[in-house]
């Protein structure tokens, strides 16, 4: 994995952010487990943009491909406010949010989740965050255990309120910086 290289996104990526977030939508069909996301309503192109414009893009790649890519929020998220969250925190600016988390369908079963997990964790830190916080699907025993084995604890399941995809059953998990 040397030869992996982890990034904030800049402008000159978005159009190669955007047709990797087409491509792993695309790819859902295929999938046993998946975020149900619908290209055009989430994700957005312009939400992609407005997000890498904003620095929140993480980015995994090699030979300039990206690989694997989150958003990485600073501040907490108006669809978890609701939940009584683990670790109390005083100030939303200690607290990061892991969105639209995904590796690419010809890179996965290759360690890269980890890559990008660590990455995103050194990010939130550098940022100030005290935790970091995020949600899948409930059901999606893969993608839960990976977060476990990265040091996410899982906490609740509970019903999440996509604008989307509307309320959604999903496993809670958090991570403490340290």
């Amino acid at each position: 994995m040397s030869d992996i290289i982890n990034r904030y996104a800049q402008a000159e990526d978005k159009p190669a952010v955007r047709t990797f977030y087409m491509e792993v939508c695309r790819h859902q069909v295929y999938d046993e487990y998946g975020p149900s996301w619908h290209w055009g309503k989430y994700p957005t192109q312009d939400g992609l943009a407005e997000a890498v414009d904003q620095q929140q893009f993480l980015l995994s790649l090699k030979d300039d491909r990206i690989m694997a890519a989150c958003q990485l929020t600073v501040g907490n998220d108006p669809i978890y406010l609701p939940f009584a969250w683990p670790t109390p925190i005083k100030d939303d600016k200690e607290i990061a949010i892991i969105h639209l988390y995904a590796v690419h369908p010809d890179f996965r079963g290759q360690g890269l989740s980890a890559v990008l997990l660590n990455y995103a964790q050194k990010a939130a830190k550098q940022l100030g965050c005290k935790v970091i916080r995020m949600d899948c699907k409930s059901g999606n025993l893969p993608a839960r255990k990976l977060y476990e084995r990265n040091g996410f604890n899982y906490f609740s399941t509970a019903k999440v309120r996509y604008k989307d995809t509307g309320p959604t059953s999903c496993d809670l998990l958090e991570y403490v910086l340290k």
